[in-house]
């Protein structure tokens, strides 16, 4: 899956970022990012505690990525290498279908970074050619990642409920389902 990042990664997205894998290395920055109250509300995900917690999504990721379906990528500052967002892509039943997912350190809203990012990753998955059309979900309360996918080009196609398992507990999400022909 998307061997056309793997093959060329770290990949510089702008001036001052680049996509990488995720690493142990990185659990203190997923930890800013997923223990943050903020960004727990626009992710549906358990909000991480403490560093074990982060360590084991770190392991959830290896899991996935071995798996073939998935991929996750860090968004870093070139001259740091800090970690300050995740973007996820997944393929799910249809093969010509990319799904997106991403967070962002809050240090880092309102600065055009996932639109720079998502926008210059778009250009490899078009150059794979494996893909014909990405699907994005956003939570209705999330009016800025709304903007950032619409100003990428995604097209809301609808609404759609969503249940799911987090600490154990079976939460229902109204998500709006974006998708762009690549």
């Amino acid at each position: 899956m998307l061997n056309i990042f793997q093959n060329q990664l770290p990949i510089k997205v702008s001036d001052k970022y680049l996509i990488r894998y995720i690493s142990n290395d990185d659990k203190k920055d997923l930890f800013q990012i997923y223990s943050n109250k903020k960004i727990a509300k626009y992710v549906v995900r358990k909000t991480h505690c403490s560093i074990k917690d982060t360590e084991e999504f770190i392991q959830l990721i290896k899991q996935r990525m071995k798996e073939g379906n998935n991929i996750y990528l860090g968004i870093c500052e070139e001259c740091s290498q800090k970690l300050i967002g995740i973007i996820r892509f997944l393929e799910k039943e249809d093969p010509s279908t990319l799904s997106i997912g991403y967070a962002l350190n809050e240090d880092y809203w309102g600065r055009g970074i996932i639109y720079t990012v998502v926008n210059n990753l778009i250009e490899f998955i078009k150059l794979e050619g494996t893909y014909k059309r990405m699907r994005a979900t956003v939570k209705p309360e999330n009016i800025n990642s709304q903007k950032c996918v619409e100003k990428l080009g995604f097209i809301l196609q609808g609404k759609f409920n969503k249940s799911e398992i987090i600490d154990n507990k079976e939460i229902e999400t109204v998500r709006l389902l974006y998708y762009k022909i690549i």
